[in-house]
């Protein structure tokens, strides 16, 4: 499975360039920028993981970023409204690794130094999580929540990505429920359609099968 490490608007190069250590040093190399600050500071920061640096790819939008990723998951020190589920960062690499068979590439998001992600930005990933923290506050430093993602998920990092079939992927059981809701007339903002969208990453491989059965059952002509 790869894993892609997204940074929204960092505003540090300092930050983008321990980032960029922190996640070679775990045995990951896809890190993308939306919009990110002055780097002028990364490229010494980084230290021998300057290749991270010069591989990372930059987007105006979040969106965009997430274009070939199958699910994501929203970093953020402060739970939003938007998501009523947020797992913790040790529970992520677990909750990853039972999704062997659909999950080609998923996501970790984080936000802004000052101010995180945005609520809509939390809404746009498939997942809320957060670190747990002994105080409330000082938060941690941007590049440290990088890291400590990096760690656990390098615990439970299946070797090879998946190679179900488009069919059988995440992304398309998502987009299946999705149309499946539409279709029956329930809208994204009502609670059922949260719920189940929200529920959905939790499952492992032999429910989403069973998600994948159902849907295909009440959609046959």
């Amino acid at each position: 499975m790869d894993i892609a490490f997204v940074l929204v608007e960092p505003a540090r190069g300092e930050n983008i360039g321990a980032a960029a250590r922190a996640i070679k040093t775990m045995g990951f190399d896809d890190l993308r920028l939306v919009r990110p600050g002055d780097m002028t500071a990364a490229n010494w920061v980084a230290h021998q993981s300057q290749d991270i640096l010069a591989g990372a790819r930059q987007f105006d939008f979040l969106d965009e970023a997430l274009a070939d990723v199958d699910l994501s998951i929203a970093c953020t020190a402060r739970q939003r409204i938007q998501k009523e589920r947020y797992v913790n960062a040790d529970e992520c690499a677990a909750l990853l690794s039972a999704k062997p068979g659909s999950l080609q590439r998923a996501a970790i998001v984080f936000g802004r130094e000052s101010s995180g992600l945005t609520g809509e930005e939390v809404a746009r990933c498939d997942l809320g999580s957060s670190i747990p923290l002994a105080h409330p506050q000082p938060s941690l430093n941007l590049a440290q929540a990088v890291m400590v993602y990096a760690w656990e998920l390098r615990k439970h990092r299946p070797e090879a990505p998946a190679t179900a079939s488009d069919r059988d992927t995440y992304r398309h059981t998502r987009d299946a429920l999705q149309g499946l809701l539409s279709a029956r007339g329930i809208e994204e903002r009502e609670n059922l359609h949260q719920w189940l969208l929200e529920l959905l990453p939790l499952a492992d491989d032999r429910a989403l099968g069973l998600i994948r059965q159902l849907i295909r059952r009440l959609t046959k002509p």
